[in-house]
């Protein structure tokens, strides 16, 4: 599939931000290809065959190795791992480990997906203070705020290794993004995390995969164990990655996102549907005191489909 470009017209921040364009909403792209698949599923022809929902195996599969045809992305050291479990979406990893480290204080970097600081838990942003050893980390890559791999995250892990710090990383942008290299071999990483809400349309139809060594008694193992888990949700994230692949959204929408960026003054990011605001411009899009985060993701739509 061709990178895309349409024809534009100009657009100032006054009007994109009136007709909800632009804000701090990060949502990513929902496409309209989407929706069309999404309408076509064969539920009949699934009903009729026997275990029919009974994916999980070919999910699981199928999910690494729609990881890996990525041609604009790379991710390392994923076959490290010796468990792939179905999980309801990276949120489900986070809430094991919320539950499983529940004596530990948990730390992210500023502008790290708010649903951490909202659960009730003791938590730090990395840097406000030295790594302990009662901590666990949990970090986005590509990073929820700037889209990127956190700078200092080598280090943070050379040090989470040494204090056995356990590392979590969400990949959940993978799929709206391009020029991701990431490397995840490091030993102080305890799982990886992707999921089909971002980059498949997924969102209410939640299913992800968990990369790990774990071999414990906790929810996403034992639910894995005895295929007590999201059966039907894993259907329609196997029936869209076989015609989607993970570069879909970047490969439409890339050229778009530059244009629409450049009009307004703002920076594109690897991801789609996200933008940072330069200097004190932007101040009113600050996040946790560092990310002038721009949501675009309406403006990118709406320039592809030709109102604007």
């Amino acid at each position: 599939m061709e990178k895309q470009t349409i024809e534009r017209h100009s657009l100032t921040r006054v009007e994109a931000e009136s007709a909800n364009l632009i804000g701090p909403n990060t949502n990513a792209i929902y496409d309209y290809e989407f929706t069309l698949l999404l309408k076509n599923i064969p539920w009949a022809e699934w009903m009729t065959t026997t275990n029919a929902l009974r994916c999980r195996p070919e999910f699981l599969h199928t999910f690494r190795e729609w990881i890996a045809s990525s041609r604009l992305n790379r991710i390392e050291g994923l076959k490290r791992f010796t468990q792939m479990d179905l999980i309801n979406g990276t949120t489900q990893t986070f809430d094991e480990a919320y539950y499983k480290y529940a004596g530990r204080r948990l730390r992210f970097f500023r502008g790290e997906y708010a649903y951490h600081r909202r659960v009730g838990l003791k938590w730090e942003f990395i840097g406000d203070s030295p790594l302990a050893p009662g901590d666990f980390i949990i970090v986005s890559a590509p990073f929820c705020s700037d889209g990127r791999v956190p700078a200092g995250l080598d280090k943070i892990l050379d040090e989470a290794h040494t204090l056995e710090v356990p590392v979590i990383v969400d990949c959940a942008y993978f799929g709206t993004c391009e020029g991701l290299e990431l490397d995840v071999t490091h030993p102080a990483i305890e799982s990886v995390s992707f999921s089909l809400t971002k980059g498949l349309g997924l969102g209410d139809i939640r299913s992800g995969i968990r990369f790990s060594n774990l071999e414990d008694q906790n929810p996403i193992r034992q639910q894995n164990i005895y295929d007590h888990t999201v059966l039907a949700a894993a259907r329609i994230g196997l029936y869209m990655m076989e015609r989607l692949g993970p570069d879909f959204i970047p490969l439409k929408y890339s050229e778009i996102q530059k244009q629409v960026c450049a009009e307004l003054g703002l920076l594109p990011t690897p991801c789609m549907h996200l933008a940072l605001g330069p200097g004190g411009v932007w101040e009113n899009y600050r996040v946790d005191d560092k990310f002038q985060r721009v949501g675009i993701r309406n403006l990118v739509r709406a320039r592809f489909k030709g109102e604007i």
